[in-house]
Order: C-alpha cells, then sequence, then structure tokens
C-alpha cells in the first residue's frame, strides 16, 4: 500500500485541509457508505482513494484549483457476474441478486460515489466539479 502524506493548512477547505485531500477523504467516506447500506452491496471493506487537481498560478503567486485532473478509487469487490446477495446475507431481504459485470461496476462507482461526492465541490472559479471531466469508461 502506498500513502501520500499533507503538512500545512490551507484556505482552500473550510476544515484546513488540501482540496484534494478533503475530495479524497469524502470519497472513501461516500465508498464506504454505499458499501455499508447495500447501494453497491458486492464492494468489500478495503478502498482507496486519490485525487488529482490542475492548479493555476496568478500574477500574485497564489493559486486557484483549476480542474480535477485525476480521481483513482480502488476497491475490494464480489466476484463479477459470479457473487450472489440471497435472503441468507445479514440484513438483506429482497430478492437474489448477482454482482455485476466489472464494466457495470465500474459504471456504478461513477455514478453513486464520483458523481454524487463531487456534485458538492465547487472550484474557486465557482464550475461545478462535474462539468470539468468527461465520461469514466
Amino acid at each position: 500500500d502506498q500513502g501520500i502524506m499533507f503538512g500545512y493548512a490551507t484556505d482552500e477547505t473550510e476544515d484546513c485541509m488540501p482540496l484534494t485531500h478533503s475530495v479524497a477523504t469524502k470519497l472513501g467516506k461516500k465508498l464506504t457508505d454505499v458499501r455499508k447500506d447495500g447501494t453497491l452491496w458486492w464492494l468489500r471493506p478495503d478502498g482507496k482513494t486519490q485525487v488529482t487537481i490542475e492548479y493555476m498560478q496568478n500574477a500574485d503567486g497564489s493559486v486557484e484549483p483549476l480542474k480535477f485532473h485525476t480521481i483513482v478509487i480502488s476497491t475490494q469487490h464480489a466476484e463479477p457476474l459470479k457473487a450472489v446477495r440471497t435472503k441468507e446475507c445479514a440484513g438483506y431481504s429482497g430478492p437474489e441478486m448477482t454482482a455485476p459485470s466489472m464494466e457495470d461496476m465500474n459504471k456504478l462507482i461513477v455514478e453513486k460515489v464520483v458523481k454524487s461526492t463531487l456534485s458538492e465541490v465547487k472550484l474557486k472559479n465557482g464550475q461545478p466539479a462535474l462539468s470539468l471531466f468527461g465520461d469514466f469508461t
């Protein structure tokens, strides 16, 4: 495993952490939430996030976040198209379900984790984050 450490305060966010750290933390929390509430039942507990933002330097030397450059989510998951969720699963009483394909897993993670999290993020130029990148495929 790898880790990136941040050791400075900033005015980019209300929690005084770098924007990349705050967004990565929100993505990780959302990943946990959709696993625990059963929305993405095929997710497993080990997940990691990393966010890279492109900044623009102003004439006065200050910098502003311009756009999201890279968003990485790595997570354990059930075996695609084979794992089955049944009524025997703790807390589940719905119909039997099979885990989606890897392609559908990726789409669902983008929809339920990435888009829902980034819809709350506004960059300093007032642009919503979601308008700054295309579809994930």
